[in-house]
């Protein structure tokens, strides 16, 4: 009997990108299941995009980049359909939740809900610029 030396893991030419798609679904907390349900596909494909077997079309990737929060530039750019030439802008910066919660949740609340948002927002906003002056003074840095 003669034994095989082990083989190594296989390895898919779209790899990064399925992990990219895997980290966007992930900090959304979606299962494979949910996201192929929004997209219109089958939890098996988006576990081929996942591991780099396969590459979406364009359209999936669009409805990939609806169903994720992300924006479809940036979702063609990291599948490779786009030339990555370009500056990603403030909006493709924020985190894939806040995206969704702007796209879906914001157009569908009722203005007293927005002012509770943006009271949150203007206190937290106080206490990281506190956190911060404090930083800079016990680092001894100047103001």
């Amino acid at each position: 009997m003669t034994k095989h030396a082990p083989q190594p893991a296989q390895t898919f030419a779209h790899q990064l990108f399925g992990a990219q798609v895997r980290q966007w679904r992930a900090s959304l907390g979606l299962t494979q299941r949910q996201l192929a349900d929004m997209v219109g596909v089958t939890s098996g494909f988006i576990a081929h995009i996942e591991t780099g077997r396969t590459l979406p079309s364009v359209s999936t990737c669009k409805a990939l980049a609806h169903a994720l929060g992300v924006h479809e530039p940036e979702m063609l750019s990291a599948a490779g359909y786009l030339s990555d030439g370009h500056e990603p802008s403030d909006e493709q910066l924020l985190e894939p939740q806040l995206r969704v919660f702007f796209r879906d949740v914001w157009p569908r609340m009722s203005e007293d809900e927005r002012g509770v948002v943006r009271e949150f927002v203007g206190v937290l906003t106080q206490r990281v610029r506190r956190q911060s002056v404090r930083g800079l003074c016990s680092s001894g840095g100047s103001l």
